[in-house]
């Protein structure tokens, strides 16, 4: 069974008043029925929405912030979750296959405030991301941030921060769970990437998270899965759950060479593959 649980509405670079709406979500549930996909779940980015807005200021108004790689977030936060929810819950009553997801960036420190604004709502799953270290955006470009840093040390940073993420408990799917090496970026010490892999790993084990299988990676620069064959055979012999995902902003994208993440998973040895009704799991044997 194919599913693709990671999927927005808009392009990241749309400002405008979003397509939150039955007709825009069917687009995506018949693209993803021309593509061999029986389910699909929608994630916009909270970054979509006001009431995360507080929780990302000290990354849009921090000194350094008025680089174009960070600046574009103040011309977000202009939806509401309401109107989100709404859109998606009125989808699935007209019986389209779909869920309700939203993709959550992990910012240390907010955790109650990110659990406070995400308790009202009837999530189907929650995703987990890391985006952002210290305020840099580390996926927005090659050219700022990367040219003056320490490879490795953003390696040992970012896994670091995933494992809070999944250990916190707060999310039932990772996202691109590799997403740092996007760019092309890599650290040629297996040993040390074991151990950080590992860690994340352990981390989603103690919280019973999923570990999303992306082929966003293949149409950037890494020119891989998200994640790696090493993490993903740790994930499996963990005996940890896995989702499919595109990470479609566009009803072309979507369920894109999900077949070669199906692959992936059962070479791997991963055993189940993750659905998520109101944050219940259901396991499917791959």
């Amino acid at each position: 069974m194919l599913i693709d649980y990671h999927l927005h509405l808009e392009r990241d670079e749309f400002t405008g008043p979003c397509p939150y709406t039955v007709d825009r979500i069917e687009e995506y549930v018949r693209a993803a029925e021309s593509r061999g996909v029986a389910e699909i779940g929608i994630s916009e980015h909270c970054h979509r929405f006001a009431e995360f807005r507080d929780l990302f200021r000290p990354i849009f108004e921090a000194p350094e912030a008025d680089h174009p790689a960070v600046a574009w977030l103040r011309d977000n936060f202009s939806e509401t979750l309401d109107r989100y929810v709404e859109a998606v819950e009125q989808a699935k009553q007209r019986g389209l296959p779909v869920k309700l997801g939203l993709e959550v960036d992990w910012l240390p420190g907010a955790e109650a405030g990110l659990r406070e604004i995400l308790a009202p709502y009837p999530w189907d799953y929650l995703i987990g991301s890391v985006h952002y270290l210290d305020g840099w955006p580390i996926d927005v470009t090659p050219d700022y941030g990367w040219p003056e840093r320490d490879v490795a040390e953003v390696y040992r940073a970012y896994f670091t921060t995933l494992g809070d993420a999944a250990r916190s408990g707060l999310f039932d799917i990772l996202a691109h769970p590799d997403l740092v090496k996007k760019f092309g970026h890599r650290v040629d010490d297996p040993a040390g990437l074991h151990r950080l892999y590992q860690l994340v790993v352990d981390a989603a084990c103690q919280s019973g998270t999923a570990i999303e299988i992306s082929t966003a990676g293949l149409r950037y620069p890494a020119k891989e899965l998200y994640p790696a064959p090493a993490f993903l055979e740790l994930a499996a012999q963990a005996g940890l759950a896995v989702t499919f995902a595109s990470d479609a902003h566009d009803p072309a994208i979507v369920g894109y060479d999900l077949e070669r993440a199906a692959g992936a998973a059962r070479a791997a040895g991963c055993r189940h593959l993750a659905r998520f009704t109101r944050r219940r799991r259901e396991l499917i044997p791959i």
